[in-house]
C-alpha cells in the first residue's frame, strides 16, 4: 500500500531511521562497552588470584615436606576462602587425581573440555565459562616438594554481569520519547505545505491576487517565495496579454471603420455620379488595407517570437554591403521630406548572423528614423566593431528629447508617443527587441546631441573587419 500523506511518510522514515540508530548503538555498545567491562573484570580476577596464590604458596612453603592434602593450614585456609566467596576449591595432583576439595558434590568443570579461551598470568589460567553471568574456572599451580599441585577455583553466580539489558531499556524510551516529539514537528511541515497547495489552487481558479504566507528562512519558505514570485509573474503576463488583446482590437477596429465609412461614401457617390471623388476613396480603402495587412504581418511575426523557437539560418554577412543597400530603398522618402543622410561605416563589417533577420531589424530602424524626423531633418547611422566579437551600429534622427519614462516605454507593444500623429503600430521596435534577443544582441534608446539614437549591439565569433 502507498503511502500518499507526506505526514505518514515523514513519520514513518523518522522512525525507520531511528530504529536503525538504536540497532548501530546496540552493537557499538556491546562491540565496545561490553569489552571494556569485560576487561574490568578479567583484571580484578587475576589480581585476586594472584593475592590468593601468593597465601597458598606462603603456607605451603612454611611446611614444604608436608603434602598439600595432609597441611592443615592450607586446608583451613581453601575451606574459609570456599565459605566466605562461595566458590568450589579442590586440588589435583600431577596425575589429575583430586586430593582435596571443598564441598561434597562431585566436581562438574572438566579442564578438558572447556577449550583454549583462557587468560594466562604469573602461570593462572583463566576461564570464561559463560557471557550472560559471572562464570569463571581458574588453575593456580602451587609448587611442594618439586610438584606441581592444581589449584582449581570455580566461581559461578546467576547475578547478570552486564548492564545492556537497563541500558536498552534507557535507549528504547528516548526513541519513543523522540518519536513523541517529532509528530509536531511533521505537522508544523505539512501544514505549510498544504498552505502553499491551498494558494496555488485559489491561484488556479482564478484569484490572480492570492499569494502565501509562509514564513520562515527554511527551504519551504523559500519555494512559498518563489511560488510568490511565479505568481506576480503570470499575473503581469495575463493582465498584459489582456492589454494586448484590447489594443489589438483597438488597432484593428480603426481601419475597419474607415472602410466602412469611405464604402458608404462610395455608395452615395455612386448615386451623384462622381468619379473622381470615387477614385480616392477608393485609395484611401487600398492604403487602410495595406495598415491592416501589415499590422497582421507584425502581429503574426510577433506571436511566432513569443511562442516558436525557430532555429537561425547562419551565414556570412557583410554588414557594410547590407545597410548600404537598405538605404537606396529610402531614396524618395529621403528626398520627398528633403532629409540629409550621413553615414559612417568601416570599410568591411563580416559576421556570422542570419541576414534575414539583420535586414528586419535595420529595416524596422530605418524606416522609423525616416518617419518620425520632420522635414529637413538628419539622419545618421554609424557602424563599428567595438571589440573582437561586438558590432554597434548607431542609427540617430533629429528628434525632441523624450522623458525617461517614454524612453522605457518605446519597446512596449502598441506603445505610440502622444502626439505622434505618423501611420503605425506600434509594433516595430518591440519585434526588433525580440529578434535581437534571439541573435544574442540587444538594443538601447537614449536622447543624444543630434536627436534621439537607437544603439544595436550584435555579437559574433566571426566577426572581422
Amino acid at each position: 500500500m502507498k503511502l500518499k500523506s507526506l505526514y505518514s511518510k515523514l513519520l514513518l522514515s523518522f522512525l525507520g531511521v531511528l530504529f536503525i540508530t538504536i540497532v548501530l548503538i546496540i552493537i557499538l555498545s556491546i562491540i565496545t562497552a561490553g569489552r571494556s567491562f569485560q576487561r574490568h573484570i578479567d583484571k580484578q580476577s587475576i589480581a585476586r588470584l594472584v593475592i590468593f596464590k601468593n597465601m597458598i604458596q606462603e603456607k605451603v612453603d612454611q611446611n614444604p615436606l608436608i603434602p598439600i592434602e595432609q597441611n592443615n593450614e592450607v586446608n583451613k585456609l581453601l575451606q574459609t576462602l570456599s565459605d566466605l566467596v562461595d566458590i568450589k576449591i579442590w586440588v589435583t595432583a600431577p596425575d589429575k587425581r583430586i586430593i582435596l576439595k571443598t564441598f561434597s558434590s562431585s566436581v562438574d568443570i572438566d579442564a578438558d573440555t572447556i577449550g583454549k579461551r583462557y587468560i594466562l598470568e604469573d602461570g593462572i589460567k583463566v576461564y570464561r565459562i559463560s557471557r550472560r553471568h559471572i562464570n569463571y574456572y581458574a588453575q593456580i599451580p602451587i609448587k611442594v616438594v618439586q610438584k606441581i599441585n592444581i589449584i582449581h577455583i570455580h566461581l559461578y553466580s546467576e547475578q547478570e554481569r552486564k548492564p545492556e539489558p537497563a541500558f536498552l531499556l534507557g535507549l528504547l524510551c528516548i526513541g519513543v520519547i523522540i518519536a513523541i516529539l517529532i509528530v509536531p514537528l511533521t505537522r508544523i511541515i505539512t501544514k505549510r505545505i498544504k498552505q502553499l497547495k491551498q494558494s496555488a489552487l485559489e491561484f488556479a481558479d482564478g484569484n490572480l491576487s492570492c499569494r502565501t504566507q509562509i514564513k520562515g528562512r527554511d527551504e519551504i519558505a523559500e519555494l512559498g517565495h518563489s511560488f510568490n514570485f511565479m505568481a506576480d509573474k503570470l499575473e503581469k503576463m495575463i493582465q498584459g496579454n489582456k492589454e494586448f488583446a484590447a489594443n489589438i482590437s483597438h488597432e484593428l477596429r480603426s481601419p475597419l471603420t474607415r472602410i466602412r465609412v469611405s464604402k458608404e461614401l462610395i455608395q452615395d457617390k455612386l448615386d451623384t455620379n462622381v468619379i473622381k471623388d470615387i477614385k480616392r476613396y477608393i485609395q484611401n480603402i487600398d492604403q487602410d488595407i495595406e495598415s491592416l495587412d501589415d499590422l497582421i504581418d507584425k502581429i503574426l511575426k510577433l506571436s511566432r517570437l513569443d511562442f516558436q523557437e525557430s532555429s537561425l539560418s547562419l551565414e556570412q554577412v557583410d554588414f557594410n554591403l547590407l545597410l548600404k543597400n537598405l538605404v537606396k530603398r529610402y531614396q524618395p522618402s529621403l528626398k520627398q521630406k528633403e532629409l540629409t543622410l550621413q553615414m559612417d561605416i568601416a570599410d568591411s563589417l563580416l559576421l556570422n548572423a542570419d541576414k534575414n533577420i539583420i535586414i528586419s531589424i535595420l529595416s524596422n530602424l530605418i524606416d522609423n528614423a525616416v518617419k518620425y524626423t520632420e522635414e529637413n531633418g538628419r539622419i545618421y547611422i554609424t557602424a563599428f566593431k567595438s571589440d573582437k566579437e561586438t558590432l554597434n551600429c548607431n542609427i540617430t534622427n533629429t528628434y525632441r528629447q523624450l522623458g525617461s519614462k517614454e524612453l522605457k516605454k518605446l519597446f512596449e507593444p502598441f506603445y505610440r508617443i502622444k502626439g505622434n500623429r505618423n501611420p503605425g503600430s506600434g509594433l516595430g521596435l518591440t519585434i526588433v527587441k525580440k529578434q535581437l534577443k534571439q541573435c544574442n544582441g540587444h538594443i538601447v534608446v537614449k536622447n543624444s546631441e543630434n536627436g534621439l539614437t537607437f544603439r544595436v549591439e550584435l555579437s559574433s565569433p566571426l566577426l572581422t573587419s
